[in-house]
């Protein structure tokens, strides 16, 4: 054991307390009835040398007194603290992944402003805590523990980058999202079949075609390198709620929660060629077969009811035009 040095019989104690998880919690007679140690005197000899060296902490729960050992590279760290960094250090160590403000730690301490920023500089060049931005609290200082990681309610999840929402992030896994349902919702051509299916003016699957599900989604996203952070099935279900309401995919299936079944809509992909009237598909060659390509290229006409939001040139004459409301009332 390092630090502070303690007698062999606390070290055995230290080493049998160890043996169980972290997270137990002993009292004085569970102690004495464990390692057979006849006289509480005795047992509490041993228990301040090892809080003395930082190896046990202490809390109270109800009217009992209850012992936990700290892990020795810990009590290592904590034993080369000063007092206050110490204390310090522990109501930062207590609120986990949340963090806490530096008000607070004011508070808690009743230490001195000057003195609590001391320590939280000498612990943080240390490397001991960081301070963290929250997105619910964007003008506070907040500090935790250097190894942990903030919570999601923290830092607002994988749409936020340093407590900013990062709209450009989002619009590249928009795109990404779409691209891939378009890539199975437009046909694609099998050079090896001899079928109706194969049929090159075929440009979207037949009505029996399964569509992609969140769970593709996420396993693409998941595996193109594109975000550094995993997004998990809720996140990719969000954009595709974004996604559904902007008319480029709908849902099509899916009776279980988050089980969701998507199609590209037609019209994302006419509005992704930049309409009809630009003439300008290319925008759409690397989501979608070179036969649908040339297709769509080949086969346009000025509208198409099917496309309702193309348009007709001013400039066209009228003589030309049929409005169907005209037609009807025939």
């Amino acid at each position: 054991m390092s630090g502070v040095l303690v007698s062999d019989k606390a070290r055995h104690l230290y080493t049998k307390m160890r043996e169980y998880p972290n997270s137990k919690l002993f009292d004085q007679d569970e102690l004495q009835t464990l390692f057979d140690i006849k006289k509480g005197s005795e047992l509490m000899e041993y228990l301040q040398e090892l809080v003395n060296g930082k190896y046990v902490k202490i809390s109270k729960m109800g009217d009992q007194l209850k012992f936990q050992t700290v892990a020795e590279e810990e009590a290592k760290k904590v034993s080369s603290m000063s007092d206050d960094e110490a204390m310090i250090y522990s109501y930062i160590e207590a609120s986990g992944r949340e963090g806490i403000w530096t008000k607070t730690i004011k508070a808690k301490t009743n230490l001195h402003q000057h003195i609590v920023q001391k320590c939280l500089k000498n612990l943080e060049n240390n490397r001991y805590i960081k301070s963290i931005k929250s997105v619910k609290h964007p003008t506070r200082k907040i500090y935790m523990l250097y190894n942990l990681q903030p919570s999601i309610d923290v830092t607002g999840g994988p749409w936020f980058t340093d407590s900013e929402l990062d709209t450009e992030f989002i619009e590249t896994l928009l795109e990404v999202c779409w691209r891939f349902i378009v890539g199975k919702t437009m046909y694609i051509k099998d050079e090896n079949a001899d079928t109706e299916d194969s049929n090159p003016l075929q440009t979207t699957y037949h009505n029996h075609h399964p569509g992609v599900n969140l769970d593709q989604l996420v396993e693409f996203i998941n595996n193109s390198n594109i975000t550094s952070v995993e997004l998990g099935i809720n996140d990719i279900r969000s954009l595709c709620d974004v996604l559904i309401y902007d008319d480029r995919i709908e849902e099509v299936g899916g009776n279980q929660e988050n089980s969701g079944i998507f199609k590209a809509t037609w019209q994302s992909i006419i509005d992704k060629g930049n309409t009809i009237l630009q003439n300008n598909y290319q925008d759409l060659k690397n989501a979608v077969s070179d036969d649908c390509l040339n297709y769509l290229q080949q086969n346009q006409s000025d509208f198409s009811v099917f496309q309702y939001k193309s348009t007709i040139q001013d400039l066209q004459d009228e003589s030309d035009l049929v409005y169907l409301d005209s037609w009807m009332n025939e």
